[in-house]
């Protein structure tokens, strides 16, 4: 039986915020309560028919996902890489309707909804801990914030380490809905003290692993054929704690409000083996990079193409253009 959440009002606007700002969060707060009430198919449709405008129309980073579709895909015609880009709009705004209305979905209908393929690698994974602790990667794909409260639900709760947005204002408008899900979240930027002792307690801890990183932060690795500045943190995390790294990703079956979660296999993680800590920090982030890329080719309308994933490039290598 579905439960209703009751949702705490939202924080007093912080004195910094722009009135642009302001408008923009009340709006998008407008607009997930909106999807909250209404029926759950009504809401999808809604969502998914607002995002294919958006996209049609030419949208703020619409062009953005063009750019990194072409990169992507090279060899695809114009009509190829816009369909995908049409269907992947769609898909966010499904999984928006649906990450409105998590507070509305109990473990049960999170169980009708979301169905888990290959718990083998999970217990392949505990097994390789030392203290059944294991680190999983995914990627803005599917219905991404719907994964780790339907995780929770089927009795495999993670512990989701989420990136604070620029926007404090819908930072906390975000995080209402996401902690309505029942899931357990940590913060980006000094999660690693945390990620570290949820690893030596035993815990499954997320992380979403397909954002372009600061220079300081990340190696350059391959995303589709051009080099990435992908995080290195976590790859420390998972050698130093010698933790399994297991990909997971949420499929949307069709246009419906189901899923599969479907689990991986661990990926073989190097540690030393004649390499120095540098090269094996970067070989790691390859293969989890890799896991990535041979994901969103299994189903490239699934992926979120909007992010600036080649933003940041080796020195003297420009971004891409219309970035």
């Amino acid at each position: 039986m579905s439960t209703s959440v009751a949702k705490a009002p939202a924080p007093p606007s912080p004195p910094s915020a722009s009135r642009r700002e302001r408008l923009a969060v009340v709006v998008a707060d407008k607009l997930l309560q909106l999807l909250e009430s209404l029926p759950e198919q009504r809401a999808l449709e809604l969502a998914a028919g607002l995002c294919r405008a958006w996209a049609r129309l030419g949208g703020p980073r619409t062009q953005v996902a063009r750019v990194n579709l072409r990169i992507a895909f090279p060899t695809w015609s114009e009509a190829q890489r816009e369909a995908v880009l049409v269907r992947s709009f769609e898909n966010i705004g499904r999984s928006v309707a649906e990450f409105a209305r998590l507070g509305r979905l109990g473990p049960e209908a999170l169980r009708e909804r979301v169905r888990i393929e290959g718990l083998e690698h999970v217990e392949a994974a505990r097994a390789q801990s030392k203290t059944g602790g294991i680190l999983a990667i995914t990627g803005h794909f599917g219905s991404w914030e719907m994964l780790a409260a339907a995780m929770a639900a089927h009795g495999y709760p993670f512990v989701a380490v989420q990136k604070p947005r620029e926007s404090p204002l819908l930072d906390a408008v975000v995080e209402r809905y996401r902690r309505s899900g029942g899931a357990e979240f940590l913060a980006r930027g000094n999660a690693a003290l945390a990620v570290m002792s949820s690893l030596a307690e035993g815990k499954a801890v997320a992380i979403l692993y397909d954002q372009d990183a600061p220079k300081d932060e990340g190696v350059f690795v391959p995303f589709f054929g051009r080099l990435a500045s992908t995080r290195d943190g976590p790859v420390k995390i998972a050698l130093r704690a010698r933790a399994p790294v297991l990909p997971v990703f949420l499929h949307r079956v069709g246009n419906t409000s189901t899923h599969v979660a479907h689990f991986r296999a661990p990926i073989p993680m190097v540690r030393g083996q004649g390499m120095t800590i540098d090269e094996a920090v970067r070989e790691n982030a390859r293969r989890m990079t890799q896991a990535i890329e041979d994901e969103i080719r299994l189903a490239p309308d699934h992926w979120n193409w909007v992010h600036r994933r080649w933003k940041t490039q080796p020195p003297g290598e420009p971004p891409p253009p219309d970035y």
